[in-house]
């Protein structure tokens, strides 16, 4: 259940294995949450990955079911589910919340930005969004609460290495243990560590405060819950752990 690099993986892996797999996805194509995150344009091989599962897909016995989202695993027959529903972003109650742009909807081009952009998050993916943002030539600015960016463990140093370097050598701004207190029509407010308050300029604020997972059901003796479902990872943990857990069924 859900048409992912997770569920894709796992429908593979039990395919190659000899079992009769039936994928559901609820959209209309499969790819899941990574089609936004290989969106900047210096992800091309993380497009070519997408591309390389779903004609992986038709190889093999696998019936796909797009545009059928299943609400309940009670509606489904099969001796062993997979649940690979992925995340949903985490939401942060601060005022003026709603006037900002979820990373997700930004990157998948449903909302544009102007030439000054604040990012809330200094995670892997506020991060490329600020790359990609200077690379389009505009002005980024990142707000993160931690001492540092990218502190997500199981990241690619040389990538986190190259984005803190991208980032003081080209003079972009980052403002770090800084909180967000509100998003404001123009920019947002926030607080840095010794309690004093600022404004930051803004045309437009892009929300990139990570992701909680939101499995459909809870695991089972028959029920596997995997990738971001299970616990919020990466593209390597996703994949590693849906080939560990169908290489046990």
């Amino acid at each position: 259940i859900g048409g992912g690099i997770g569920g894709m993986e796992s429908a593979l892996v039990c395919a190659k294995r000899g079992h009769k797999v039936t994928l559901y996805e609820k959209s209309g194509e499969l790819g899941g949450v990574f089609i936004a995150a290989a969106a900047p344009s210096f992800k091309e091989k993380d497009r070519d990955l997408i591309t390389w599962y779903r004609r992986e897909m038709h190889k093999y016995p696998i019936e796909v079911k797009l545009n059928a989202e299943v609400r309940s695993i009670d509606s489904i027959t099969a001796d062993e589910i997979i649940i690979a529903t992925g995340s949903t972003p985490n939401k942060i109650p601060v005022p003026g919340i709603e006037k900002g742009i979820q990373a997700i909807d930004f990157l998948l081009g449903k909302r544009q930005v102007g030439e000054n952009v604040t990012i809330i998050g200094g995670g892997l993916t506020g991060c490329e969004i600020a790359y990609e943002l200077y690379l389009q030539g505009k002005k980024p600015t990142i707000v993160e609460m931690m001492d540092d960016l990218v502190v997500t463990p199981g990241v690619c140093l040389a990538n986190t290495s190259f984005l803190r370097d991208f980032f003081k050598a080209n003079k972009v701004s980052v403002h770090l243990e800084t909180k967000l207190c509100q998003v404001l029509d123009d920019g947002v407010m926030v607080k840095d560590k010794n309690g004093t308050e600022y404004k930051i300029a803004a045309d437009n604020v892009i929300l990139s405060t990570g992701y909680r997972s939101n499995p459909l059901a809870p695991k089972g003796k028959h029920i596997h819950v995997i990738g971001d479902a299970d616990k919020v990872g990466n593209l390597r943990s996703v994949i590693w752990g849906a080939w560990d857990v169908c290489m046990k069924i």
